[in-house]
């Protein structure tokens, strides 16, 4: 069925399928003994190109821009020629890096460091420049304050701004959440949306709800959130709406709850029973699930389906997001110990 509705999806899922590192060749990474032997392994994948940028003195951020730059490239093209309903939830998606920069400059407000000149210093341009939206932050750092910067995004009708009010609004009633309050909020700007795509988009970014809800979950009690904020953050969909309730109940009693998760479950059957490891490698361990479920889409719907082009589009900046932390373990030398961790979970 979805050959016949959407020829044109299959190749292109395909050639981002095509370009994605084995996980094998992850796993040879984490160990790798020098950033020279990182970059050695880095330029045999389909990130060659970010291979011969990246030099031993590189430290992590610039190294995460330039590998991420270039998969934002890659899947902004992609999502460009793809039918309409596909192509908005696509770019809904993509906006995520967007949203990093919004985020990035309500961090210089709150902190009353905010001006033009040091907001452009830390904003990520070639994000914008690869979806062709730079006059959107260039009109955003004429704003002074988080409320005019609300203003702005409502008057350019982004995605954000009824998240970022939302923001503003729970800070005001919560004094001293202001930081988590307004970078999660602004998380789901570009996500619950997506529940909202066309079929059978939802089950893919369910997943990815899920994932976000317990992040939240996990990380509210780490950081000792009041209820009524972690709840209010929250994306009331999926597991999120049981996890809700569980609020009250302390860690332990969370984790045995989700230890039948299959993000949750593979961090606690790797030993990792504590909740600041469980929070410090949800990350990684979400990548392996999600990297699992993806394979599940194709073989229900095949690559033609929308479901795997939204599959293929999060397993992609998933992959990005890993390879960058995997440098930052290489650069900063990490311990074994560090690195068996990371490898134990990408083989779970």
């Amino acid at each position: 069925m979805w050959v016949v509705r959407n020829p044109y999806i299959g190749p292109r899922v395909r050639g981002v399928k095509a370009r994605l590192i084995s996980m094998d060749q992850l796993r040879n990474m984490v160990f790798s003994t020098s950033v020279d032997d990182f970059l050695s392994l880095l330029a045999q994948t389909s990130y060659r190109e970010v291979a011969d940028k990246i030099t031993r003195d590189t430290p992590p951020e610039v190294a995460s821009e330039l590998i991420q730059g270039l998969v934002v490239n890659e899947l902004w093209s992609m999502a460009s020629t793809m039918p309409t309903g596909i192509r908005d939830a696509l770019r809904i998606y993509l906006l995520k890096y967007e949203i990093d920069n919004i985020k990035a400059i309500v961090r210089l407000m709150l902190s009353g460091q905010f001006s033009r000149e040091k907001a452009e210093k830390i904003i990520k341009w070639y994000f914008e420049d690869a979806m062709g939206r730079r006059f959107i932050v260039v009109d955003l750092l004429n704003a002074s304050n988080v409320d005019e910067l609300a203003s702005r995004l409502a008057a350019l009708r982004h995605q954000s701004y009824e998240y970022l009010l939302k923001a503003i609004d729970m800070a005001r009633n919560n004094p001293g959440f202001d930081e988590v309050i307004f970078e999660t909020m602004l998380d789901r700007s570009w996500l619950e949306p997506l529940l909202k795509a066309v079929e059978p988009m939802p089950q893919v970014s369910g997943f990815m709800v899920d994932f976000f809800n317990i992040n939240i979950a996990l990380r509210s009690k780490l950081w000792n959130l009041p209820i009524q904020v972690s709840r209010s953050l929250m994306i009331p969909s999926g597991i999120g709406v049981e996890l809700e309730k569980r609020l009250q109940e302390d860690a332990p009693r969370i984790l045995e709850y989700l230890a039948g998760d299959p993000i949750v479950s593979r961090i606690l059957s790797s030993g990792f029973n504590e909740l600041s490891d469980v929070v410090r490698y949800l990350h990684v361990s979400y990548f392996t699930a999600y990297r699992r479920f993806t394979s599940s889409v194709f073989n229900m719907g095949t690559e033609f389906s929308p479901a795997s082009a939204l599959a293929m589009v999060h397993l992609r900046d998933l992959e990005a997001q890993v390879l960058s932390s995997i440098y930052n373990v290489v650069w900063s030398n990490a311990p074994r110990g560090i690195r068996e961790r990371m490898y134990l979970l990408l083989i779970s």
